[in-house]
């Protein structure tokens, strides 16, 4: 992720630099002539919709690192059910510290599942589990 930032930085400070360069080199040698009343300039609405769209492109990818961040340390209640015997583990754990068969619950424990261990997640409270992990 960092990659891409610092690669699209260095993208636009690539473009400013050759926007630099491309100016006339001897100001001198050209003049335009001076008129009495110079013709007013119209302003397009370019300029406002380009900056719009900067600042909406800008907005959201803010808005999706966010919900990116918060989706991944969201707390869910993960129940570990062995297969052969029956028996239950309940846990909690951040929706990012999910791998395929190993997790690191709230507290720190890492978490490694057998072959016959089948994981339940939700986002719901289990019945009767008070003061658990």
């Amino acid at each position: 992720m960092l990659g891409k930032i610092l690669f699209t930085i260095g993208v636009i400070v690539l473009v400013v630099l050759i926007w630099r360069t491309r100016r006339p080199r001897d100001a001198s040698a050209y003049r335009e002539p001076r008129l009495v009343n110079p013709p007013v300039r119209r302003q397009w609405p370019i300029r406002g919709l380009a900056l719009g769209v900067v600042a909406l492109m800008l907005a959201t990818s803010v808005y999706l690192l966010f919900e990116h961040w918060r989706d991944n340390n969201a707390v869910i209640y993960i129940r570990v059910v062995d297969a052969g015997s029956g028996r239950t583990a309940e846990y909690r754990a951040a929706r990012g510290d999910i791998q395929d068969r190993a997790f690191t619950t709230v507290d720190g424990r890492r978490v490694v599942l057998a072959e016959t261990e089948r994981l339940e997640t939700s986002t719901v409270s289990p019945t009767g589990a008070t003061d658990r992990n």
